[in-house]
């Protein structure tokens, strides 16, 4: 019966370890997520500064603000296109390191 209590207590133990390996590698998903989400925002805001610039630039010098705007409109979705896929990619690729690493974790 104490072997018994004692197995029982070590299952106990290493259900409450898994557990908060699980958690840890949630919160450490969820905090790269934001991290990204953070990077693609900030890269997003960069472009759109620089391109505002260029446009401002390009309209001292007295060039056709329509097709200037379609331009730099193109232009930057095809770049917020490319970051967003970028952001995509990395995030499938974190929650893959962090689905590997729990289900290899040693109790």
């Amino acid at each position: 019966s104490s072997s018994s209590s004692h197995g029982i207590h070590t299952l106990l133990e290493a259900e409450k370890a898994a557990s908060e390996i699980v958690e840890q590698a949630r919160a450490y998903r969820i905090e790269h997520l934001k991290e990204a989400r953070k990077m693609a925002t900030e890269d997003i805001n960069a472009l759109q500064t620089r391109k505002n610039e260029e446009l401002a630039n390009i309209q001292k010098q007295g060039a056709d603000q329509s097709e200037l705007t379609k331009t730099i409109q193109a232009d930057t979705s095809d770049k917020l296109t490319a970051i967003t896929a970028q952001f995509e990619k990395n995030k499938q690729d974190a929650i893959n390191k962090l689905v590997s690493a729990v289900t290899t974790a040693e109790l």
